[in-house]
């Protein structure tokens, strides 16, 4: 039986709960009537048990057979694959078993053939760490040396040499009658080897980003946050973030890791860590108790183990956190909050907003059960009442004593309803403040100029950031959100005033969704009614029908049928009636070019064209998408010709239609840009003449366009992302290829 269905049962045995709402004021009451229930905890315990008794676990065999596997590929030279199958032999391995050390020990070798050395000696470490067997660890040493002396490290290969010979007395480490054998292959190492690259992705350290020189002076009143905003609080905003000076674009606000997070993308789960969300690429290290859950190293690891994962280690095994959703989060907060030793950092996370008293009693009720269910896998699956004293590991850590008063002693009469009420307050904080964790990735073409193909945002977690999420909500928010692995970089993503509100977009922008779909979202998520600017005023407002918008008479702004009537959003004036026969006209003199088109007739399509833009540009707004879309298949057809200048000119009017449509500080406008560059090095390339005035201009327009995408990059990206990083190799080769204008 699925959770889900838990809860359809549940909440429908639950009706009477529904009218005691308006008694119903803090989370310990609800708990209390749920804990009262005893059906609801029948059902819950019986549906963890059947879990726990389904539950998926090491194997020795599966292990032993992956491992095999991966041997054979390896025998076959098929080294990449081999890696995967070790990596899977590593998983399965149960825990003191020799086969975690040795498939780790084999993948090695796949690297060390791969020309991953320093991927190689890592994973001879983490041999070294798991107990691989003592009497085989010569070979990994020579490994090693080996490494050592391709990456052009003579000092560690002679230093790890000595290390040998002190061991080669030693029975455990090699037989007697290995040793004169050891000593000649000792030998035999030359140093005199030329350096070979190493072909490993190197992933930056990242555990402390301010060695990264970023320009973050931390205020020391409101943590995580930059010294240039501070918190504020009144009966109107709440709590709130402003600026104490005067703030530029791309200035860093917040620098802030994770309370807790959770992967939510199952695709990601053997390739990004699973402690600190730092891509691994293929050499993970897998927990030694659990399936699918997996490290960058062994010191994330045993940091993830001790902190919390030997609580939800179980649950993984049961295979519960994919049916839970965002209680496995409120779980791990709970237990974040249990270990931690920073008292300010626990306060911020109880001190988070929970809109228990908006949140409808039926809602309320399916999370209050989620609350029951996780305290029970608590009590019953793992030692966390046993090894905790919630006295001392919550009680006396609140500054804010309102939540414990309810209690008067935490008791083992009380206790589950003390930790079930804690879940549910924090299930109703991330609803309200859990913040998705998204990764770019960048795919390039196969070319010598490395071309990004395409450049995808994906969510692959959601965390909890306290300090940022003191910033309010604005659908026209002052900041932009980028990740490096688990932390959160808050930047300026644009000049903010002193005094001004730092705001962050909850959901939809202004310039991609409307008002209507803003609010619903906001109202239903967020409990509240967006009153922002551009909910509130008309030209922001209906801002997106500018876009399909005719043209004002009046003053040539955007004309817009609003609840059946004209009205333009620039200037309010509201005429009887608008040229739909002139604009008839254009549509039909574009699908003819198109038709022409097709036939290779370039010259009449132009024409056509021209004779429809015309008639656009008399009647329709000037950023119209019918007109924007003409004036690209226009600049098409002029570079098919060659005519190079004439193209550029449709290019000026569709950038700034860009612009207004997305913004001078999005990516969506950088994506628009990069776009026009890659039509600019097409040409480039088909152009033989590199000489004639023609290509100056073509290659100054692409400069112009690259110092702006790469501008754009930094402030959405970072200086630190794949794909600042690809915009800036790509300038590179550009220049090399065709010099600077």
């Amino acid at each position: 039986m699925k959770w889900h269905d838990i809860l359809d049962i549940l909440t429908s045995k639950l009706t009477k709960l529904h009218a005691l709402k308006d008694k119903i004021k803090r989370e310990d009451e609800l708990m209390s009537h749920l804990w009262n229930d005893r059906y609801t905890r029948e059902l819950t315990s019986t549906w963890l048990k059947q879990y726990h008794n389904t539950k998926e676990s090491k194997s020795i065999t599966k292990a032993q057979v992956l491992k095999n596997t991966g041997n054979k590929q390896f025998q076959a030279k098929n080294y990449s694959e081999s890696i995967q199958s070790y990596t899977e032999c590593a998983m399965y391995a149960p825990e003191h078993s020799p086969e975690c050390s040795v498939a780790i020990a084999n993948r090695s070798a796949s690297l060390y053939f791969l020309n991953r050395y320093n991927d190689c000696i890592k994973d001879i470490e983490l041999a070294f760490k798991l107990n691989y067997p003592k009497e085989l660890q010569y070979k990994l040493h020579f490994r090693m040396v080996q490494c050592y002396l391709k990456l052009g490290n003579p000092d560690s290969a002679k230093k790890m040499i000595s290390e040998m010979r002190g061991s080669i007395d030693d029975p455990n480490y090699i037989a007697p009658s290995m040793k004169d054998d050891i000593e000649k292959r000792i030998s035999g190492i030359t140093f005199n080897g030329s350096c070979t690259q190493d072909e490993s992705k190197n992933v930056d350290d990242l555990y402390d980003l301010r060695s990264k020189k970023l320009m973050f002076d931390e205020n020391p009143n409101f943590p995580n946050a930059s010294s240039s905003i501070d918190r504020k609080f009144n009966e109107e905003l709440g709590r709130h973030v402003i600026a104490n000076r005067f703030i530029i674009k791309s200035e860093i606000l917040f620098l802030e890791k994770p309370v807790s997070s959770v992967l939510v993308n199952d695709d990601v789960v053997d390739r990004i860590c699973q402690h600190c969300n730092c891509f691994y690429t293929d050499i993970p290290v897998p927990c030694s108790k659990c399936l699918n859950t997996f490290y960058c190293n062994i010191n994330c690891l045993n940091e993830a183990w001790s902190l919390y994962h030997c609580w939800e280690c179980p649950g993984n095994q049961m295979g519960l956190w994919k049916e839970i959703g965002i209680g496995h989060l409120a779980l791990k907060v709970l237990l974040a909050c249990t270990t931690t030793t920073d008292t300010i950092k626990f306060n911020e996370i109880q001190n988070l907003i929970t809109n228990f008293d908006k949140v409808p009693i039926e809602e309320l009720i399916v999370y209050g059960i989620a609350a029951v269910m996780l305290t029970s896998y608590l009590s019953e699956y793992t030692d966390f009442f046993q090894r905790n004293d919630l006295n001392d590991h919550f009680a006396k850590k609140f500054v804010d004593n309102s939540f414990n008063s309810n209690f008067h002693a935490i008791t083992n009469d009380n206790e589950h309803l003390y930790v079930s009420s804690l879940i549910l307050r924090y299930i109703l904080q991330l609803i309200s403040n859990g913040q998705a964790i998204s990764k770019t990735s960048v795919q390039l073409c196969k070319n010598d100029l490395s071309i990004v193909q395409e450049i995808k945002k994906n969510i692959v977690a959601t965390g909890i950031y306290p300090s940022a999420s003191m910033m309010n909500h604005s659908c026209d928010s002052n900041t932009v959100i980028i990740f490096v692995n688990q932390y959160q970089i808050v930047k300026a993503s644009r000049d903010i005033a002193a005094n001004e509100e730092i705001s962050n977009c909850y959901g939809p922008h202004y310039r991609q969704a409307s008002t209507e779909e803003r609010q619903k979202v906001l109202s239903s998520r967020y409990c509240f009614t967006c009153k922002c600017k551009p909910c509130t005023q008309p030209n922001l407002k209906y801002f997106l029908k500018r876009f399909t918008a005719m043209n004002c008479s009046k003053c040539n702004g955007a004309l817009c049928i609003i609840e059946n009537s004209l009205f333009c959003l620039d200037c309010f004036d509201k005429p009887k009636d608008f040229q739909r026969n002139q604009i008839r006209q254009a549509q039909t003199l574009f699908n003819e070019a198109k038709s022409y088109i097709v036939q290779e007739n370039v010259d009449v399509a132009l024409k056509k064209l021209q004779k429809s833009l015309n008639i656009q540009r008399r009647t329709l707004y000037k950023h119209n998408e019918f007109i924007v879309s003409t004036l690209n298949l226009i600049s098409e057809l002029y570079m098919t010709k060659g005519e190079l200048a004439v193209a550029k000119e449709c290019w000026k009017s569709t950038i700034d239609a860009d612009i207004e449509r997305f913004g001078r500080s999005s990516a969506k406008l950088m994506d628009a840009l990069y776009t026009r560059i890659i039509v600019c090095i097409d040409y480039l390339q088909k152009m033989s003449d590199t000489t004639t005035s023609s290509h100056k201009d073509l290659l100054t327009t692409t400069w112009e366009y690259f110092a702006k995408v790469e501008e754009l990059a930094e402030l959405n990206y970072g200086a630190w992302s794949d794909v600042y990083k690809h915009i800036i190799n790509m300038r590179y080769n550009i220049d090399v290829k065709y010099g600077t204008p």
